[in-house]
C-alpha cells in the first residue's frame, strides 16, 4: 500500500509538471513568437538590372547594368543622373532601409524616418527563412511594380527580434519596362 501512495503523487507531479511544460511552450511569451520590436536597418545592395524594353536579338544581353551601392548612393543623392531617379523618391541618405515591424510586415524606404515606403508583407519561419511580396506604387503610372523578396533572418538569441537580415530581392516594373535581381544584407541596425 505504501508503494501505490508514493505512485500517485508522483504521477500527479508528473502530469502537474507536463501540463506546465505545454503551457509555457505555447503561451504568448516574448521568446517564442510574440511581435518583434521596431527595428531598423541601413541596407547594403548589389546586382543587376535589366531594361526589360529593349529588344533586340534573342538571347542577346542588351539592357544591361550593374547596382552596386556606390552608384545607388549617387542616383538617391542626385548626384547621377539616371532615368531611376524619376521612379524614387531621393533622400540625402543615399541608402534604403529595412523597417523591420515584425514576423508579417516590413517596409523599405529610401530613408530612415520610412516616410513613402514600400510594404511588404509574408512570412517568416522559424528558422528565419522568409518569404515576403511587396508592390511599388510607380510615380508618373498608374500601374505598380511588383517585388518578391527571400532569404533569412538571425535573430537574436532567443527571440525573434531580428540581428542581421539577408537575402534577395526580385523586382519587375512592366510600366518602367526594368526589372532587377540585387542581393542584399542588413548594416548595423540604427539606434
Amino acid at each position: 500500500m505504501p508503494r501505490h501512495r508514493l505512485h500517485t503523487p508522483s504521477l500527479v507531479l508528473v502530469a502537474a509538471f507536463t501540463a506546465l511544460t505545454l503551457w509555457s511552450t505555447h503561451a504568448p511569451n516574448p521568446a517564442r513568437g510574440a511581435p518583434a520590436a521596431l527595428s531598423i536597418f541601413p541596407l547594403k545592395l548589389g546586382g543587376k538590372t535589366w531594361a526589360t524594353g529593349i529588344v533586340e536579338v534573342p538571347g542577346k544581353k542588351v539592357g544591361v547594368g550593374k547596382a552596386k551601392d556606390k552608384n545607388i548612393t549617387a542616383v538617391l543623392t542626385a548626384v547621377l543622373p539616371d532615368f531611376a531617379a524619376d521612379f524614387l523618391q531621393l533622400d540625402p541618405s543615399g541608402r534604403f532601409f529595412l523597417h523591420y515591424d515584425g514576423k508579417t510586415s516590413w517596409r523599405v524606404a529610401t530613408n530612415a524616418a520610412g516616410d513613402n515606403p514600400t510594404t511588404l508583407t509574408g512570412q517568416v519561419a522559424n528558422d528565419g527563412t522568409f518569404w515576403m511580396f511587396g508592390e511599388y506604387d510607380i510615380p508618373m503610372h498608374a500601374e505598380n511594380g511588383h517585388a518578391f523578396v527571400t532569404g533569412k533572418v538571425k535573430f537574436e538569441r532567443g527571440t525573434f527580434n531580428p540581428k542581421k537580415v539577408s537575402g534577395v530581392v526580385y523586382f519587375h516594373g512592366e510600366p518602367i519596362t526594368s526589372g532587377l535581381i540585387l542581393k542584399f544584407k542588413t548594416l548595423k541596425a540604427l539606434p
